[in-house]
C-alpha cells in the first residue's frame, strides 16, 4: 500500500473528528451582550417590580382613606346635631335629697323649728322657702300635707308695720290686680309675729316663734 494514500485518509479522519467535536459558531452579525447590560436588565426588572408594589399600596391606601372620611364626617355632623339647640327641655335633675315638683325642686324638713330657722336653713341651701304660685300647687301641697301626716311653714310672713302679708321674694299676697286669678287666703288672726303654715285643708296664721317643719325650694336646673 502507498504510504501517501493512507496518510491522506488518516488526514481526512482527523479533519472530519474535529469537525464535529467543535461547538457551532455564532453568526457573525450576532449580539453578544456585555455582563453590565445583563446586570442592568435585572436591577430594571426588580425597579419595574417594586413601582407596581409601590402603586398597588397607594391604591389601597387612598380607597381606605375615601371610606374612613365619609366615617369622620358623619361623625362631625352628629356632634354638631347633638351640640345644636333643639328647643327642648333637657332631663331635669335635683340634688340628691330633693324632689322634683313642677320647675321647683323641693326639700322637706324632718325637724321643727320657729320659721326663723328653716328659712336660714333653705338660705344655707341656696333656696328659699316655698312660694305657692296658683291653686294648683296650692291643692298639691295640701295633699302633700294630708299624706305626710305634718303642717309645714312656707315663706309668707305678716309685715305689721305695712300691714299685709309678703312673700320672702318681696312680693305682695294677693295684689289688687283685677285680672289675678288665683287668690290665696290666710286664716286666723293677721298680728305681729305672724308666719304662714300649709295643712292638709288650709294656709293659715302661727305664730313665727312656734315649731313646725317647712318646705325649701329653688329652681329645677335641666343639664
Amino acid at each position: 500500500m502507498d504510504t501517501s494514500v493512507v496518510y491522506a485518509d488518516l488526514s481526512a479522519a482527523r479533519t472530519r473528528v474535529l469537525s464535529h467535536a467543535s461547538p457551532p459558531s455564532l453568526p457573525s452579525d450576532a449580539c453578544q451582550c456585555p455582563r453590565w447590560h445583563r446586570l442592568a436588565l435585572k436591577l430594571s426588572c426588580a425597579g419595574l417590580i417594586l413601582l407596581v408594589l409601590i402603586l398597588t399600596g397607594l391604591g389601597i391606601s387612598m380607597g381606605f382613606l375615601e371610606k374612613k372620611a365619609p366615617i369622620e364626617k358623619c361623625g362631625v355632623a352628629a356632634q354638631e346635631i347633638m351640640a345644636e339647640p333643639t328647643g327642648r327641655s333637657a332631663i331635669p335633675t335635683c340634688l340628691k335629697d330633693w324632689q322634683p315638683y313642677r320647675d321647683k325642686c323641693l326639700l322637706i324638713s324632718q325637724i321643727s323649728r320657729p320659721w326663723s330657722e328653716g328659712l336660714a336653713d333653705c338660705s344655707v341651701r341656696g333656696a328659699t322657702l316655698l312660694l305657692i304660685e296658683d291653686q294648683e300647687e296650692l291643692r298639691y301641697f295640701q295633699n302633700f300635707s294630708k299624706r305626710e301626716g305634718h303642717q309645714f311653714f312656707i315663706g309668707l310672713k305678716y309685715m305689721q308695720v305695712e300691714q299685709i302679708w309678703k312673700w320672702t321674694n318681696g312680693s305682695t299676697l294677693n295684689p289688687d290686680l283685677s285680672s289675678l286669678l288665683f287668690r290665696l287666703q290666710v286664716t286666723g288672726k293677721d298680728k305681729e309675729n305672724s308666719c304662714a303654715v300649709i295643712s292638709q285643708t288650709e294656709v293659715f296664721s302661727d305664730t313665727c316663734s312656734a315649731d313646725n317643719r317647712w318646705i325649701c325650694q329653688k329652681k329645677l336646673k335641666h343639664v
